[in-house]
């Protein structure tokens, strides 16, 4: 005879499953992030907009010091635009991620690739313009500042690099098996 039966506190007995996985933390904790970095995102690309459409001739200042690096008007805005609209992408993966939604993860894939696009281009337009103005200056400078500019180009590999780390978290399979469809 068993002596728990009778017993008022214990528990009765279920058809429930007992072998419950736990979720992993990585797409809440990834989420957050997401969350914080495209607010602040949203709100630097839109205060940079508003800048140089609404300021009284700030748009004209920004292109003569950016043409000084060979930037020009429509880069200026197309960039900040873009910036704006990632920044957008960002939040809803995050809230996505969250909820524990796998369409966060994918999206973060896409999101992923996308800014590896974006830092190519980046790279290679921001390295033609100080192409251009490395040649109009001493040879004794452009090398002072060739260098510069290297160090300074490597810097549009980094939030590539560290999307790339997070994007392998969110993919191992034990993160997907908690993600819901």
């Amino acid at each position: 005879m068993n002596d728990n039966a009778n017993n008022p506190y214990t528990p009765p007995e279920s058809d429930v499953n007992n072998n419950l996985v736990a979720r992993s933390s990585i797409p809440k904790v990834i989420g957050i992030i997401s969350i914080i970095l495209g607010a602040l995102g949203l709100i630097f690309g839109l205060f940079g907009l508003a800048s140089m459409l609404f300021a009284s001739g700030a748009l004209d200042m920004i292109s003569q010091g950016g043409a000084m690096m060979g930037m020009n008007k429509t880069y200026l805005i197309g960039s900040t635009s873009l910036s704006i609209l990632t920044s957008i992408w960002a939040i809803w993966i995050g809230f996505k991620l969250l909820k524990y939604l796998d369409i966060g993860r994918r999206h973060f894939n896409f999101y992923t690739i996308l800014t590896i696009v974006i830092s190519i281009f980046t790279f290679f337009y921001t390295k033609s313009m100080m192409d251009k103005m490395f040649s109009d200056m001493s040879p004794e400078m452009a090398n002072a500042a060739g260098g510069m500019s290297s160090i300074s180009s490597l810097g549009a590999f980094i939030a590539p690099i560290i999307l790339i780390i997070v994007a392998l978290l969110l993919n191992q399979q034990n993160v997907k098996d908690g993600l819901s469809k």
